[in-house]
């Protein structure tokens, strides 16, 4: 029996499990926590959807990871929009035509809209570091009051430190709209699972081939020596797809990588809503980045009360959950260290954003673990056909 050993029953860990296991595959997956989803679990709360690890958004421009998600749970459609405090006022984020509108005067206004559209014609956004490389002076500054008044803030409550200690590719991610497109994503595909993620993955778990171990710390029943992986004391030879901290796998013996967590505080409120979008961001006031009404993202409302989280940034200690890797040149070159130590163990595969210490959307962790799954589906057809024919593979 083909068999495969998953760590962490997240996303990407129990899209691979589903995989693998629709091809003979035995799997076993391992959860610390004690719940499946990860960090997009869902419960409700008096009658609430509530997101516990803050709102979880699903967009992709991947038809086959749209007809994926789709085969374990009905979808409605849903198009995020987000507000962000700029001197008192609330704007379309990302900054667009309307944030134009209301943050500076008419005449000012079309005349920023026009040199904009000039500038850059044919194109639906552009990036705060593509409009500070302009040569027209008013272009420049926009950037530099977006910069300032949405992006530093925000960015420095998020990461802890300041944008200029990041790396440049947390730069590239903030978008200007040349457009009164007032959505947040623009993807294709919009839509969210109707009764919540956890319905969704426990469905996608809900496999005879697939059995998932809950308050389990996995590095306490597996071990690498001689770049061999070892479980429960017996050599292990198949898959391994492990998606947690790298350097948990190595002891941290090159040091910690860094990460940010997050606190969350959830208000009850007496009201049918309290925001007008589901998120408002605060980049300059308060020490939380943002305040999301789950309420809002339901398809149905059936309570006459809201409920609000407000999102608070940590640093990430011992007793938090790593939410965030912290892009730096330095971190990134400790990433690496770990990772070529780790390389020469053949049926180790690290999947998703704390495993390969790198931001993703959700969509982009569904994608790696398919084609991943696929992927070793493949290596093990192919080495099972040169089994067959008297051969070892390579």
């Amino acid at each position: 029996m083909k068999q495969a050993l998953i760590i962490g029953a997240g996303i990407s860990g129990i899209t691979a499990a589903r995989i693998l296991a629709e091809h003979g595959f035995l799997v076993t997956v391992l959860e610390k926590r004690e719940h499946i989803g990860g960090n997009v679990y869902d419960y409700y709360r008096d009658g609430v959807l509530i997101h516990k690890y803050g709102p979880h958004l699903f967009h992709t421009n991947f038809l086959k990871v749209a007809e994926f998600v789709q085969r374990f749970a009905e979808f409605f459609p849903y198009e995020h929009k987000v507000l962000g405090e700029v001197e008192g006022k609330l704007v379309p984020i990302p900054f667009n035509f309307k944030s134009i509108d209301i943050l500076f005067p008419p005449e000012k206004a079309k005349k920023l809209k026009q040199s904009l559209l000039e500038e850059y014609p044919n194109i639906s956004s552009v990036t705060i570091m593509e409009l500070l490389k302009s040569g027209k002076e008013e272009i420049k500054e926009l950037a530099n009051y977006v910069y300032q008044y949405v992006f530093y803030g925000y960015t420095r409550k998020q990461w802890g430190k300041p944008p200029e200690e990041m790396d440049p590719s947390v730069m590239g991610r903030v978008p200007v709209r040349l457009s009164y497109d007032n959505r947040y994503f623009t993807d294709l595909f919009q839509k969210m699972p109707r009764f919540g993620y956890t319905e969704l993955i426990k469905k996608m778990a809900g496999h005879n081939q697939i059995s998932i171990r809950y308050s389990c710390d996995a590095l306490k029943y597996l071990t690498i020596e001689q770049n061999n992986i070892y479980w429960d004391g017996e050599l292990f030879h198949g898959p391994v797809i492990y998606t947690g901290c790298i350097e948990e796998l190595k002891g941290k013996c090159f040091g910690e990588l860094p990460y940010r967590s997050l606190h969350f505080e959830l208000e009850d409120r007496p009201v049918a809503q309290a925001q007008p979008v589901v998120q408002i961001n605060y980049p300059n006031r308060y020490s939380y980045t943002r305040t999301s009404e789950f309420t809002l993202i339901q398809p149905e409302k059936k309570t006459d009360h809201t409920i609000l989280v407000y999102e608070y940034p940590i640093p990430c200690t011992k007793e938090e959950i790593p939410y965030y890797p912290i892009e730096t040149k330095e971190n990134r070159e400790l990433y690496e260290k770990y990772k070529q130590a780790l390389a020469p163990i053949k049926n180790l595969y690290l999947l998703g954003r704390l495993a390969e210490y790198q931001y993703y959307n959700m969509d982009i962790t569904i994608k790696q673990a398919m084609d991943l799954a696929e992927r070793l589906i493949g290596e093990e057809a192919n080495g099972s056909s040169k089994r067959e024919q008297g051969k070892e593979p390579n």
